[in-house]
Parts: C-alpha cells; sequence; structure tokens
C-alpha cells in the first residue's frame, strides 16, 4: 500500500441516516465504533440467551444500521450515477475517465457478509434487519414465506422426553430438565441447525429474501454452510464463491458460539474475502473504485467480531486477519469470576502444571495428568470419576491412553452415538465403569445431567464460564467429593473467566502451583 492513498470520500460516502421507523435500542457508543469503520473485537457481549437481550440488541441494532447505512448509500449512488450516465450515452465513458465520482463499483454487488452460527439468531438477526429497513425501502419483502418456514422457531426435543409440551385435557405441561440459555439458543431443532446461506437484496420498494449472491446486497450464512460453498468451488470448474470478493462490511456475531462449531471454518471463510475474482460477472470494469484493481480491497474492509468471551483463536484472527487501513479497537474487560455460583460445599484444587511456550501446553498438560493424576485414580475402587475435556483432540488422547491401561471407563462425546450415551450414562451411573470422559461440545450441544460423580477432574478448563459452575454442581454431595482443575499460564483467558481476573493473574505468576478454592 506504500505510496497509495484514497481518500474517505473515495471509499465510501459520507454517512447518513435513515429515517427510521422502528423504535431502536442502539447505544451512542455502539453506534460511533461501528460508524467509525475500524475493526472491532467486542468479546464480552451478554448474548440473549444468557438475560442480556437489551445489550445484545443495541450492539445488534448498531451494526444493522451502519450495515444498511452502508449498503443503502451505495445503491443510492450507483442508481443516480447510472442515471446520469444513462441521459448521455454518448459521453459516459469520457465523464467515467476524467473524474472519480463515477467510480462506485466493486468487483461484485455483495457488500456485508453476516457469519451467523444457529438459525435461530439468523431468524433474530434478519427480522430485527427488516424492522430496521425504512418503510420507503420496503413496501415488498420478497419470499417472508418460505424465510420463517425455514427458521422459524420450533418445539424444542429433549433428549430424555423432558421438554415441557401441551397436553390436552387438564394434565399439566412437563417441565424441561434443560437450562433456560440452552432451551433460548437451541430452542428448534438441531438438525440443520448451522446450515444456512442465503442473499438479501434491496431495490427502490422492496427487500427480496433469497436472492441470486450476485445480485445481492447482504449475504447471511454460517460458517459450516459458507465452507461447503468454497470447498465447491475448489472441486467443480464451473462454481465460485466470487461474490465474496468485494465484501466491505464483515460481521462475526456470537463468535463464541461458532467456536463451539468449528472455528478453522472462519479462518477459511476470512482469507477467502477480496480477492481478485476469476470471472467478470457482468461488472463495468471502468465503474470499479482503485483500491479493488490495486488490490487493496482487504485494507478497506471492516470486520466486527461479536461475541460472548475470546480465545487465542479469535484473537488470532483479529490479529492477522483484519488489516484495515483505519485501524482497529478491541474492548476489554475485568471479570468477577463464577465461583459463588458453585452451590455445593466442595474443596476446588487448582493444581498448575508449568510449560515454556504455547506449542508445548498440550503435551505438557498430558504428561501432568499421566504422570501426577493418572496414579491416584488407576486403582481407586470407588469408582464416579469424571474427566471434564475442553478440546475433541485431547478427549481421542486421553481416550486412547486409558484403552492402552485397561482402565475402566466410558465416554461421552460430541460424535457418540445417542445408544451409546444412554449406556454409558448407566453403566457409569450404577458403577460398573469407574471413569467417564465427557467433553465441553457435548456438554454445550446437549446439557446432560450426569449422575453418579464422586471425583471431578477439570482436564481442561471450559470455554464457556456458566459450564463450570454446572459440572461442579453435578457432584453426587457425599462427604468424600472432590474436585480437580488442571491449568497452566497459557489458560490465563479461561481462568479469569471462572475465578477472577485478578486471581488469575496471581494463579499464573505466584510461585506456589497449587490454589484451593470452595
Amino acid at each position: 500500500m506504500a505510496g497509495v492513498v484514497y481518500t474517505r470520500k473515495e471509499r465510501c460516502p459520507e454517512l447518513y441516516l435513515l429515517a427510521w421507523d422502528s423504535e431502536i435500542t442502539v447505544t451512542n457508543s455502539d453506534m460511533s465504533r461501528c460508524n467509525s469503520y475500524r475493526d472491532i473485537l467486542h468479546c464480552n457481549k451478554k448474548p440473549f440467551y444468557l438475560k442480556g437481550r437489551e445489550e445484545d440488541s443495541s450492539i445488534t441494532d448498531a451494526y444493522i444500521i451502519h450495515s444498511l447505512n452502508h449498503v443503502l448509500k451505495i445503491r443510492d449512488l450507483v442508481t443516480k450515477n447510472d442515471t446520469k450516465l444513462a441521459k448521455h450515452p454518448e459521453s459516459a465513458d469520457n465523464e467515467i475517465l476524467n473524474g472519480d465520482s463515477f467510480l462506485d463499483h466493486g468487483f461484485t454487488r455483495p457488500k456485508v457478509l453476516i457469519l451467523l452460527p444457529l438459525r435461530r439468531i439468523a431468524l433474530r438477526v434478519v427480522q430485527r434487519l427488516i424492522q430496521l429497513t425504512p418503510s420507503a425501502y420496503k413496501v415488498n419483502v420478497d419470499h417472508i414465506d418460505r424465510f420463517l418456514k425455514e427458521f422459524g422457531t420450533q418445539e424444542v426435543e429433549d433428549d430424555e422426553d423432558e421438554l415441557s409440551q401441551q397436553t390436552q385435557g387438564n394434565s399439566k405441561a412437563k417441565k424441561s430438565s434443560k437450562p433456560s440459555d440452552f432451551l433460548e439458543l437451541f430452542g428448534g431443532k438441531r438438525d440443520e441447525e448451522d446450515h444456512f446461506m442465503f442473499g438479501i437484496k434491496f431495490t427502490r420498494k422492496s427487500i427480496k429474501l433469497y436472492s441470486d449472491f450476485y445480485s445481492s446486497d447482504v449475504i447471511v450464512a454460517s460458517p459450516v454452510r459458507l465452507i461447503a460453498k468454497i470447498s465447491e468451488a475448489k472441486t467443480f470448474k464451473e462454481k465460485d464463491v466470487d461474490y465474496l470478493s468485494s465484501i466491505e462490511v464483515l460481521i462475526i456475531d456470537h463468535a463464541d458460539v461458532i467456536a463451539m462449531q468449528n472455528w478453522s471454518h472462519v479462518n477459511t471463510v476470512v482469507e477467502q474475502l477480496n480477492h481478485i475474482p476469476s470471472k467478470q460477472h457482468g461488472t463495468d470494469v471502468m465503474r470499479i473504485r482503485p483500491w479493488y484493481l490495486d488490490g487493496y480491497a482487504k485494507f478497506y474492509r471492516q470486520s466486527i467480531i461479536l461475541g460472548y468471551y475470546s480465545n487465542p483463536d479469535i484473537n488470532a484472527l483479529f490479529n492477522r486477519h483484519c488489516s484495515n487501513y483505519q485501524g482497529k479497537v478491541k474492548l476489554v474487560c475485568e471479570y468477577k469470576g463464577v465461583l459463588p455460583k458453585v452451590i455445593l460445599q466442595v474443596l476446588q484444587i487448582y493444581e498448575r502444571f508449568d510449560v515454556d511456550s504455547i506449542a508445548d501446553a498440550d503435551d505438557a498438560r498430558f504428561d501432568y495428568f499421566v504422570k501426577k493424576v493418572f496414579p491416584k485414580i488407576k486403582d481407586s475402587v470407588q469408582g464416579g470419576t469424571m474427566l471434564f475435556i475442553s478440546s475433541y483432540f485431547e478427549f481421542v488422547r486421553i481416550r486412547n491412553f486409558l484403552k492402552s491401561q485397561e482402565a475402566s471407563f466410558c465416554l461421552l462425546g460430541e460424535y457418540t452415538q445417542p445408544s451409546d450415551i444412554s449406556r454409558a450414562r448407566l453403566w457409569f451411573f450404577e458403577g460398573r465403569r469407574k471413569i467417564m470422559l465427557y467433553t465441553e461440545r457435548a456438554h454445550f450441544y446437549y446439557r446432560y445431567k450426569i449422575r453418579g460423580i464422586q471425583n471431578l477432574i477439570i482436564y481442561s478448563l471450559p470455554e464457556r464460564k456458566e459450564f463450570y459452575p454446572e459440572i461442579v454442581n453435578m457432584l453426587d454431595g457425599s462427604h468424600n467429593m472432590s474436585c480437580t482443575v488442571l491449568f497452566s499460564r497459557f489458560d490465563q483467558f479461561r481462568l479469569e473467566r471462572i475465578v477472577g481476573t485478578a486471581p488469575s493473574k496471581r494463579m499464573v505468576t505466584s510461585e506456589k502451583g497449587v490454589f484451593v478454592f470452595g
């Protein structure tokens, strides 16, 4: 980019606020951050499903209004320029060549990409986008019935038939066994819940849902679906994802939920943005803005990443792939921790293992478990030991180790078959299996209540802080119950969310390596 300077006016027409017909909840700070066109990382957003509706609505309204402003102003500019050039077709080429006022195109039309993890969240966002669009632009909303049919709320299914359901006569509905935040987040069937992608096109008087991607202004997608499109384009020559070439505003909302799916998909999607397309796609090359032609489009893309928490993967994306020339804003906060939510009187013993680099952290954790922790439970006749593991790769490693030791154990992971899950839970409760492996993703998607836990070993701390008290409170309440937590200095992101920011700093720097709470 050295020696090349594009003015703010060239980049995007001056912001203008539309005449909003709907009541908006956006705060000035949320709106001003979006309007700055800087990259934003805000990973302390309390989501709607954790009783954070007001805060979540404010931030959602801010990025929706910002996206609408961006898209509609560009569409107005293109329409006005089309009208001017249509009046003087014989001199149109000269007018374009002699000034920059007609440089209003990217390689393709889509300008905003919104990545969301679940259909239920997409339903909330798109309904709000329609509400916030000024009435002049939404005389008609095409395909709204199809959208509501595909994304509308459905009855929640429960793995133990304990969900509340309306029964006939005077019989009472059963109460769900799931936490309220789970029901808010997964209110519908989980099949295909994370597999969706559609375009939204704005015309003079209508919003067109399910528009062709190349004629859309906004694309709403899950990373899971978009990664499938990218894979198709790499496999079949006639396929392409050139509609990602001119994205100027990227929004990744509920990044923490996406992290529970597969964050590597997000990395792949972002790496695919703002490439020079393989085909022309009917674009008037003479009207393409200069930074596209010069290969600098990624430096003029605003990326907004929003979530409930941050982790090294989210931070890495923000640091490495968000290169906006306007700069970036990262919101930080201090955590109080969730230890007071543990209602059982149980000592929680945190054991720190030392490791020099993050690259060696997984091996160091495994070695500590094998040498210091496993010998204590290997020959125990008590049973009732749960190993809570955050990462699936750690889960596989521990599973293979326990097999090699001929240990008595059962599995409860995100890929475990339902019949095997029921059997494992029963065997563990009855003591026919001494150890259970349980992953964070399995808990995220199913929220099982495991009975018979007497000895809890948290091999790796959960990413989601609310899971910590949920898991600890599943201990059976006996006098000999125990809880052991393994951590290193590279776990500080997770640690501070659970024990609090100030205690976590002491725990990773203190000379002593064992800390007790309870």
